[in-house]
């Protein structure tokens, strides 16, 4: 279930991403709806121009990418990055092809995952399609492919703030050479330490502290650096 937590200028007047974003090293704006119309996507972009006045770090955009065409509209409102989901199980020559005019580090792949029966089932569209693949089989898939890092993503944990599933990782295999993030429960400092302590793990991505917890960024990235995780300073 989808949370509304406000708008656009909602978020500048609660956050003001000034002290915000000093405690993060990038941001994603996802544009979460199936089938996006050009309506949709004019208003994310309108959005977006809005949040980039008060962002002064790297920003992923995603959603409703299934073209070369809708991907130079997202880098020409603001992408550093591109956050792919459906299209990884579809058609890995746009993603070779993205890969050749913006380089492989621009593309981020998600993998939505939820549990049924102790079996990872991953899904796409926006978690509304079952696919016919194993995480396995999906990651060596991705593996090959021209990208930047990989977004492990719970649907079971997203939203809830109670913990990060950390049994995924032993899913993965030692094959895989990107960069893994991982995401959905993270909701106190505790949380993204114990994630950032595994070998496996790059980096956390949370909602919940950005959303509702006042100073939780600061106290998580403070958390772990006492902790002995190696984070930037800054």
């Amino acid at each position: 279930r989808l949370q509304r937590v406000g708008d656009v200028h909602w978020l500048m007047k609660n956050f003001g991403f000034g002290k915000t974003t000093n405690y993060i090293d990038e941001i994603i704006i996802v544009l979460v709806k199936k089938n996006p119309t050009e309506k949709d996507f004019n208003s994310f972009f309108t959005g977006v121009s809005e949040l980039r006045k008060k962002l002064f770090i790297p920003i992923t955009l995603g959603g409703g990418i299934r073209d070369i065409k809708i991907v130079k509209r997202f880098f020409d409102n603001g992408a550093d990055k591109i956050l792919i989901n459906t299209l990884a199980f579809k058609n890995n020559e746009v993603i070779e092809k993205i890969a050749s005019f913006y380089g492989s580090q621009a593309i981020c792949i998600m993998i939505d995952h939820k549990k049924i029966n102790n079996e990872i089932n991953l899904y796409s569209c926006c978690g509304t399609k079952l696919e016919a693949i194993s995480l396995q089989e999906h990651l060596e898939n991705i593996n090959h492919l021209s990208c930047g890092e990989i977004i492990l993503n719970s649907i079971d944990n997203d939203g809830n703030a109670a913990g990060i599933d950390l049994t995924i990782l032993n899913d993965i295999g030692t094959a895989i050479d990107k960069p893994i993030l991982i995401m959905g429960g993270a909701g106190k400092p505790e949380h993204l330490s114990s994630a950032l302590s595994s070998k496996k793990i790059s980096g956390v991505i949370t909602a919940n502290l950005f959303n509702f917890l006042g100073e939780g960024l600061k106290l998580a990235r403070n958390f772990a650096l006492k902790q002995n995780i190696r984070l930037a300073e800054f």
